[in-house]
């Protein structure tokens, strides 16, 4: 790149020259001649003199364009006395003249190049304060850089995108780390209440103090349940832990969504009839082939359909939908008739650990386990099917859990 410049300028200023000094064509070969040799001689040491500066030394923005400006003009002014004497110009009267010009404009040039310079540093030092707060964690916005240098323009913008990434970075951390504290302060909460009371009945029946094969029969059947709650809830941190991670992998195959539902509805019969709710299967349209995990599609299923049990007054009914979405798309949906989500907690309900209010019925019905992790688990596993979730609730009507597949 250097040599080319230095080449481009030899050009330049052969041809001015020639345009502008009358001579024949062997005092022209001599010029451009003699102008080459000493521009690429003298160049060439103003350059290595340049380089060995930059290595040897840390100099500031003004100082290399001192030395800079000061080489050029050093390098202009010896052009000028070889080219001169060279060719045999005047050195009493034309060769000084053409010195003291050649001086004071370089002159005029060093203060061009240090005034620049000295913008050019004002324009870094905010941007130096901007990523001096970044690095010491401060990541509010700070002060508008509005750098006059195009370049240093682009740059303020990329340490302005820079810092609003870190603070999302940083608040995403602060929303997993109290999402962390929550997972231990509630996991903590639902595994100690069942295995309380599975040590509770294991002891009594250890201890004889549950003698009747009734009330014996009956305390098995708790502690079956409430181990039944807690391998549901291991699993369900399991495929949390796997949604997570991004390593949940999908075993697919071409199956009948609406196969998978009837096998849900069927087997949470029981726990419909616990609750006193009437759980019903609707198939609507022609039947749709969805390339989906079948085992994983029926955790997610159950989970809607649990919830919509452990939330619906007892005598109402849950009513399960399945059928085609348009021509790419197969729907499910389940609809519940219990108290209305509140809007604001709508895009909540998606989230781990969200048990709406006091008024809604935690645990207990339907099998739930009150964790709160079983819609975000069903939210996990659609989207790695490629497909969405969505929820609507209102007052009087009730609430419907819907997800969308491809087919």
């Amino acid at each position: 790149m250097f040599l080319a410049a230095l080449i481009a300028a030899v050009v330049a200023g052969s041809v001015v020259g020639l345009a502008l000094i009358p001579m024949n064509a062997r005092d022209a070969v001599t010029f451009v001649v003699v102008m080459a040799l000493s521009l690429l001689g003298t160049g060439a040491i103003g350059f290595a003199a340049l380089v060995y500066f930059d290595r040897a030394y840390r100099l500031s923005l003004a100082t290399r364009t001192f030395l800079g400006v000061a080489t050029g003009a050093l390098v202009a002014l010896a052009n000028v006395v070889i080219v001169a004497v060279l060719m045999f110009v005047n050195t009493g009267h034309d060769l000084g003249l053409l010195i003291a010009l050649v001086v004071a404009g370089s002159g005029v040039t060093l203060i061009f190049g240090v005034r620049l310079a000295a913008t050019t540093a004002r324009d870094i030092d905010p941007m130096r304060g901007a990523l001096r707060r970044l690095a010491s964690g401060e990541l509010a916005p700070g002060p508008v850089l509005e750098p006059r240098t195009l370049e240093l323009a682009e740059l303020g913008e990329d340490i302005e995108r820079l810092r609003a990434q870190l603070a999302q970075v940083q608040q995403e951390r602060e929303l997993l780390e109290q999402e962390r504290r929550e997972l231990t302060a509630s996991i903590s909460h639902d595994l100690r209440t069942p295995l309380g009371s599975i040590r509770a009945m294991a002891e009594a029946l250890a201890d004889g103090v549950v003698s009747e094969p009734e009330e014996r029969s009956d305390y098995y059947e708790r502690i079956r349940r409430d181990t039944e709650r807690l391998t549901r809830m291991v699993d369900e941190l399991f495929d949390l832990a796997q949604i997570d991670a991004g390593a949940m992998r999908l075993q697919v195959a071409p199956l009948q969504l609406q196969d998978v539902a009837a096998e849900v509805v069927a087997a949470m019969q029981p726990l419909a009839r616990e609750a006193g709710v009437d759980l019903t299967l609707d198939v609507v349209g022609e039947p749709s082939m969805a390339a989906i995990d079948g085992a994983r599609m029926e955790r997610a299923i159950g989970n809607l359909v649990r919830n919509a049990l452990e939330h619906s007054p007892e005598g109402e009914t849950v009513r399960v939908v399945v059928g085609p979405d348009g021509t790419s798309a197969v729907a499910l949906s389940v609809h519940n008739r219990g108290t209305a989500i509140p809007i604001g907690e709508l895009r909540r309900v998606w989230e781990r650990f969200y048990r709406g209010d006091s008024s809604r019925t935690r645990g207990g019905r339907g099998g739930a386990d009150g964790a709160g992790l079983g819609l975000a688990i069903v939210k996990g596993i659609v989207e790695t099917h490629e497909g969405s979730v969505a929820v609507i609730s209102d007052a009087g009507v009730g609430t419907t859990f819907s997800m969308r597949l491809p087919c």
